[in-house]
């Protein structure tokens, strides 16, 4: 909880830079859409419970069987990918849809929307290497 804490002040002091993008009106809610994602992309790139979830997630990224898309979800890029991979990817985008869903619901956006932005904030994250697949069908390194 603590955590969570510390992270959410965070959060709250660096969207409280967020001045002349839509005016003051436009402030507030786009100060919660970016405070609730960067809260989201913590549980996200934050396994819980399991290291070796993470540490699968980031062997599958580094074998450059799995990447990230320009929508916010993993791709498969080995065909031959193991079903542990193929499992890992379709977890993993299952937890991440339904935070976009619960985010786009509550801020009034689209499902889209909330995943290329959290996309762009995945991608910053990642490290070098990994594959990333954007919107034009091309597969690119970090």
């Amino acid at each position: 909880m603590f955590a969570r804490t510390r992270f959410s002040n965070w959060a709250s002091r660096l969207t409280a830079g967020i001045g002349g993008i839509g005016g003051r009106r436009d402030l507030g809610r786009q100060a919660r859409v970016i405070r609730g994602l960067l809260l989201a992309a913590a549980l996200i790139l934050t396994p819980v419970g399991s290291v070796a979830y993470a540490d699968a997630l980031d062997d599958a990224r580094s074998s450059g069987a799995v990447g990230e898309r320009f929508d916010g979800y993993l791709a498969i890029r080995d065909p031959a990918a193991p079903a542990s991979v193929r499992q890992l990817v379709e977890d993993v985008n299952a937890k991440r849809r339904k935070v976009y869903s619960d985010v786009s619901t509550r801020e009034g956006t689209t499902l889209d929307a909330v995943g290329r932005i959290y996309a762009r904030e995945i991608v910053k994250n990642v490290p070098p290497g990994t594959w990333i697949l954007r919107e034009d069908g091309q597969w690119v390194r970090k």
